[in-house]
């Protein structure tokens, strides 16, 4: 067999998977081919020439991703980027707002169950400000976000500012978490609040871990 790129069937795989599990970017599937080329070029590839360098290669690099939220962050750029060119109303939202002054990093988080520390999906994740969800910077940011297989268990958020949030350098958010098999959570953080420029940070979120709720039997959860 010839030389093959192993970041392109991952790649792929989580490109179909989200595009299917939101009926809001299913539009975009036309343009599938350009997110993959948008994040392929972006991340290092993985080349071997074997079937087995092929199957030890996605394990290893499927593991890897999960450590990692720079693929979602590429993923969701990607998506902007073409929901852009597609329509006219996706580009008068983004030119109204006001990115001269200040704006907050991209928020990113990973939730798994405390004993076994495996995927957790279909998490309700809402970020709050002031006790209330916070607004996005546009349609493509979820707020809340349900957790699912396909981003193996992270959540992301990009909040819009605005001046009735003040001028601190860290603005407090709380993040809330719920789930029928899992006992609620309340987690709270302080977003950095950055100038136009600061385009590639990110706020990390700690691994939030949720225990299952008494009598819930681990094992039969999805």
């Amino acid at each position: 067999m010839g030389v093959k790129n192993i970041q392109e069937d991952i790649i792929l795989n989580i490109t179909e998977e989200i595009l299917k599990s939101d009926k809001d970017l299913s539009l975009l599937n036309n343009n599938k081919d350009d997110i993959m080329a948008y994040i392929l070029n972006r991340i290092p590839p993985k080349y071997t020439t074997s079937e087995r360098g092929i199957l030890h290669g996605k394990l290893e690099a499927r593991y890897i991703i999960q450590q990692k939220t720079d693929i979602l962050m590429l993923f969701y750029e990607a998506i902007e980027t073409f929901r852009k060119r597609r329509t006219t109303q996706a580009d008068e939202q983004v030119n109204q707002i006001d990115y001269s002054n200040c704006r907050f990093s991209h928020i990113f988080g990973e939730i798994l169950e405390e004993t076994t520390f495996s995927i957790v999906s279909k998490v309700k994740v809402t970020l709050l400000h002031n006790g209330k969800p916070a607004e996005m910077i546009n349609s493509g940011w979820k707020n809340p976000y349900i957790t699912n297989k396909a981003t193996m268990g992270f959540y992301h958020f990009w909040p819009i500012y605005h001046d009735g949030m003040g001028n601190k350098k860290k603005i407090p958010f709380q993040i809330q978490l719920s789930n029928q098999n899992f006992e609620n959570k309340t987690l709270d953080i302080d977003v950095e609040l950055l100038k136009k420029g600061d385009i590639g940070k990110s706020h990390v979120v700690p691994i939030i871990l949720l225990k299952t709720r008494e009598g819930i039997n681990i094992e039969a959860i999805e």
